[in-house]
């Protein structure tokens, strides 16, 4: 153990990588820094900007749910929402079979099997016309626990094909079961696919059971008519007809029949859940599946924690795995889409002036690349020069553009014009805190005919200096309405928890005047979530009012500053603890992290003590914890930890990598922790202010750990350092804090 926090350095080890993505606005930089001879891989990592995704962009997930969304917004709310489930036990499955050979042996048959039905299907539901005309639809592919595919297929119809009436709901729905002796065949797929249960009273172990209540709200009523329901889906007829069917020891009725179509189902032979839907509320269930990634789940593997040699080896303690059924695995070798939509989405650009993205080869040589004619292209500066030449182009906005003209991504050029609107076009999100770039976008999405940015900056022929400017001149942010149709919209696509993220930056951000407005019109959004579990709407404001604070004080503001509802305790008391604090307090102390102090070795020892008498006096200290892996640095740590929080003091445990900081209790990873920025220099702060939660947190901190230090920059130590310093308005180091750092520089 030993102090030499300056030993640390900064260690360079990205290499260049085949495809680059660069800033129009660097070219010139990074060329002269090449002529110079100045071509190191340091010297370039640190002058150019390699996204994966221009700034503002959109992941591959988010782009696919957004261009879903994009298609919605452009055609209206869904018709249909159709659920298709494979059936393992196919007749093309079963005839393929070896003797002895179940299903599940052969997953390859089970996924070229569905596909080819679900091809089918799709082809029959749009080309076929099944249920009429259909002007656009989005589907998924997901697969379920036990690895069997389905598909989820949102229909959205022309108007001539639209459901109006009880009797065209009838038509294409059901949700009964059918006569015995007149459809022999269909009542007994019915029986078999499209019952749900029991569940319930009749049997409440059911997996569907959540609270004592079905999640399905089945059993549902007998209805003699179908009505048109309150939620996203009507109230399909179930009449009390006295047909019963015995299915797993119960009898079940028309209450339990989930809506089917009989044509479909007696085709395919599969479950197949068919609603007419009428609001948004479908679309984001059906998404969420792309939104949300992939499912994963931490295990451990308790007998290979300790290698022959006896050494805990911390790593192979845990593992972050995603579960790939065989179907899944099958799905993806062959190459089969698990998304599509129709007609296609065209993602346009959103930049601001000379600040558009350009790809390159690893090997192309830069000057080459700064002098091709498509490197000073985007579609955005494209759709200002088609303004220019064709008067026709004008009446277009940016976002129409694609239905009428098409993108030529070889030449990066707009000049054929479309004889059929067969694409539509995304304008990439933009955040109202990224600035100029949002207001650039607020602008496009109302200004037509644009020739340039200049010309989007003129206003009834007087030059703004500034989008913002331009779009106050215009009335286009004039009373919050910019931040009231950022919430609008938003609304239409993004769950709960992102409206509350995205109300608090517009609180702490945007410099919003009408607040208690914008409160009052969207708290029923931001609501959605807690309303299943919450009908009292005094309590529902408060569960918000709390998320809405939390993530404002993480901002380092003050809900109070913004004139919201009183936000009050459960017990009527003022809230008024910072969240941060809150929880690091209610960190349990495990009784084995207690004990093992008795089970420390003499240099572990030495360093307890030494460290434990700082803490207890309160005298200013940096500690190193010098050790290879396995050498069994953590027991001090949770030793440290608990010895100090058993005191009714605060430690805080961070590590450099999550790992390391998910084996300590309370650990958080030092850049979440402590607010350190991404991008460092010599000068660099952390990004909390000295009235947050944060600061407030340090302030009362008696011990810091930092585990896997030799992992990261200098420049973050020295960041944290300056930071403490700051807040505490104490020249010592790390403002007079107790601070271990460990790690292995070997």
């Amino acid at each position: 153990m030993y102090i030499k926090i300056e030993t640390m350095r900064l260690d360079w080890y990205s290499k260049p990588a085949n495809q680059k993505v660069i800033r129009a606005d660097l070219y010139q930089g990074l060329v002269d820094t090449i002529v110079a001879g100045e071509s190191r891989g340091d010297q370039i990592g640190k002058r150019i900007v390699l996204p994966r995704t221009f700034p503002g962009g959109d992941s591959d997930m988010q782009r696919k749910f957004l261009d879903a969304m994009a298609i919605v917004q452009h055609w209206g709310k869904p018709d249909y929402f159709v659920t298709m489930t494979c059936n393992p036990y196919w007749e093309e499955i079963t005839q393929e079979l070896l003797p002895g050979q179940l299903p599940q042996d052969r997953p390859d048959l089970v996924a070229r099997v569905y596909r080819a039905k679900q091809r089918n299907m799709m082809d029959l539901l749009t080309k076929g016309k099944h249920f009429g005309e259909v002007a656009a639809y989005v589907h998924v592919t997901e697969f379920q626990k036990r690895g069997l595919p389905h598909e989820h297929i949102l229909l959205i119809m022309e108007a001539k094909s639209k459901l109006r009436t009880p009797d065209d709901y009838d038509r294409v729905i059901s949700a009964e079961i059918p006569d015995k002796k007149k459809y022999p065949v269909l009542h007994d797929l019915v029986v078999k696919h499209m019952l749900h249960g029991p569940c319930g009273a009749l049997q409440k172990s059911c997996p569907c059971m959540i609270d004592g209540q079905c999640r399905f709200h089945y059993p549902r009523d007998f209805c003699d008519a179908t009505l048109q329901g309150k939620d996203s889906y009507p109230i399909y007829r179930r009449r009390d007809d006295g047909v019963r069917v015995r299915i797993r020891g119960a009898d079940l009725d028309n209450r339990w029949v989930v809506p089917y179509n009989p044509f479909l189902l007696m085709k395919y032979n599969c479950h197949i859940n068919v609603k007419a839907c009428s609001s948004i509320k479908a679309v984001k269930y059906l998404f969420k599946y792309i939104y949300k990634g992939h499912d994963k789940a931490s295990f451990a593997f308790e007998q290979d924690i300790i290698n022959d040699g006896g050494i805990i080896n911390e790593i192979r303690q845990y593992r972050d795995a995603r579960y790939i059924s065989p179907p899944e695995a099958i799905y993806r070798i062959f190459g089969f889409k698990t998304f599509g939509v129709s007609p296609s989405v065209l993602q346009l650009q959103l930049h601001l002036p000379n600040m558009h993205i350009v790809a390159f080869k690893g090997y192309e040589n830069l000057e080459d690349v700064v002098a091709r004619p498509t490197s000073s292209k985007s579609m955005l500066t494209e759709y200002f020069e088609m303004n220019k030449k064709y008067p026709a182009a004008r009446k277009w906005l940016y976002r129409e553009f694609p239905e009428h003209y098409r993108w030529t991504t070889a030449n990066k050029k707009s000049q054929t014009r479309r004889s059929k609107r067969s694409q539509i076009g995304r304008l990439v999100y933009a955040h109202p805190a990224e600035g100029e770039r949002y207001y650039l976008r607020v602008l496009l999405s109302h200004v037509r005919g644009a020739t340039s940015f200049d010309d989007l900056k003129t206003v009834n022929g007087k030059p703004c200096t500034s989008f913002r400017e331009a779009c106050e001149h215009l009335g286009l942010i004039e009373h919050d309405r910019t931040l009231d149709d950022c919430m609008t919209e938003a609304a239409t696509f993004q769950m709960p928890s992102a409206l509350r993220r995205l109300f608090a930056t517009i609180l702490a951000f945007c410099e919003a005047t009408q607040i208690r407005q914008l409160w009052n019109k969207h708290l029923p959004s931001m609501a959605e979530d807690y309303r299943r579990t919450e009908s009292n709407e005094a309590t529902l404001e408060q569960m918000v009012l709390r998320d809405v604070r939390d993530l404002v004080q993480s901002m380092g503001k003050d809900i109070k500053m913004y004139g919201l509802p009183d936000l009050v305790d459960t017990d009527g008391s003022s809230d008024a603890e910072y969240r941060e604090v809150t929880e690091e307090r209610q960190v349990r102390v495990d009784q084995e992290h207690l004990d093992l102090f008795s089970c420390l070795n003499s240099e572990q020892l030495d360093g307890f003590n030494d460290i434990m008498d700082h803490v207890t006096n309160q005298k200013s200290q940096i500690f190193f914890v010098d050790g290879p892996g396995g050498t069994r640095k953590t027991y001090l740590y949770k030793a440290l930890l608990a010895k100090v929080r058993s005191m009714g003091l605060i430690a805080i445990a961070t590590a450099t990598s999550g790992i390391a900081a998910s084996i300590m209790a309370g650990g958080r990873t030092a850049h979440s922790r402590f607010k350190i920025p991404i991008k460092l220099t010599d000068n660099s702060m952390c990004g909390f202010t000295k009235q947050s939660g944060t600061a407030e947190l340090l302030k009362q901190a008696s011990l810091i750990i930092w585990d896997e230090v030799a992992m990261t920059k200098r420049q973050a130590v020295e960041t944290l350092d300056r930071s403490l310093q700051d807040i505490m308005e104490c020249p010592l180091p790390f403002g007079g804090k107790v601070v271990v750092f460990g790690g292995d520089f070997r």
